[in-house]
């Protein structure tokens, strides 16, 4: 294990931030913790990266850091050095180790050209985009080799159109440098595009700790499925309204993503639409199954709202019992 936290616990005040967080991470993996503002994200990174004690618990690398290969925090806000350049702030790092001048020039160069920004190298802070601010400060961060690297909020200065290409790049740039990545975030999509395994933390605990399509597609419990997005409770009374698995619980309810529901018109079918919504990329359906109310996701014809159709939820990822 490249990395295990062990029951970490951690209070601020009368405040309990982290209850009992453990979990482990491989090398070489992008792990993202997830989560509403305030419940802890933050705190769990400067606890890895050695900022923060616990006040219970403690966390082990299998190799521990050094001053050649530390954990390196990149913070929300980036904390360029205004008064340096892009070159200079790219630097910083290997002139602070003393790395003699033709070796720093290869590597800030070589990184400056990776990250696109070669040409904006004397340019300073304030002449920058957000996301060019996110790329020097990645820059920074990576040029110094870290055996682990920590993400505070990486999308939270951006446009909403970069957010996506930028989760994107981040994969791409975990993947050719291969370095170990945990990134806090509570942009749900774009930590599910880019992660290995994600952690949700609620009220201070990690709720769950799966790779990105399992925590998705199978949450551990309704309050779980709903940070992630909307999710269907289907009780065991409509059971046979539905075209369910064999394997499942006849004793429990289901928890459904919309996706997950396939409609189609049926003059005598179990289901009645109540309202239809064009989205974009899907259009929205509600309907009623005897008394439960459910959303459906798709693209299933020309039906409307006042129709009568039959209900299937489909053999894909998207459905577990209620624990």
């Amino acid at each position: 294990m490249f990395l295990a936290l062990e029951g970490v616990c951690r209070r601020r005040g009368r405040t309990q931030v982290l209850e009992d967080i453990t979990f482990g991470v491989d090398q070489g993996q992008i792990v993202s913790i997830i989560g509403p503002s305030g419940v802890g994200k933050t705190t769990l990174l400067e606890i890895i990266a050695g900022l923060d004690a616990p006040d219970k618990g403690g966390l082990t690398f299998g190799t521990p850091p050094s001053r050649e290969h530390p954990v390196i925090l990149v913070h929300q806000d980036f904390m360029l050095f205004p008064n340096l350049t892009v070159y200079g702030n790219t630097a910083f790092g290997l002139t602070a180790r003393r790395t003699p001048k033709a070796e720093v020039h290869r590597r800030v160069m070589a990184m400056l050209e990776y990250f696109h920004m070669a040409d904006r190298g004397d340019s300073y802070p304030h002449q920058l985009s957000a996301g060019q601010k996110q790329r020097v400060a990645i820059a920074r961060a990576m040029v110094v080799e870290p055996m682990l690297l920590l993400l505070d909020e990486p999308f939270a200065n951006l446009d909403r159109n970069l957010k996506m290409s930028t989760a994107e790049f981040l994969r791409q740039t975990q993947r050719n440098f291969g370095v170990t990545t945990i990134a806090a975030t509570h942009d749900l999509e774009e930590a599910l595009a880019m992660s290995d395994r994600i952690g949700l933390l609620l009220d201070g605990r990690l709720a769950q700790y799966a790779p990105a399509h399992e925590i998705y597609h199978y949450p551990a419990n309704r309050e779980a499925g709903e940070f992630l997005g909307p999710v269907n409770e289907i009780g065991p009374g409509v059971f046979h309204l539905l075209d369910l698995p064999e394997n499942t619980q006849p004793d429990q309810a289901l928890l459904v993503r919309p996706e997950c529901i396939e409609l189609a018109a049926a003059p005598d079918g179990p289901g009645l639409i109540t309202d239809v919504a064009f989205i974009g990329h899907y259009t929205k359906y509600r309907l009623e199954l005897d008394g439960t109310t459910l959303q459906a996701y798709g693209q299933f014809g020309s039906i409307t709202a006042g129709q009568r159709v039959s209900i299937r939820i489909r053999p894909c990822p998207g459905h577990r019992e209620v624990p």
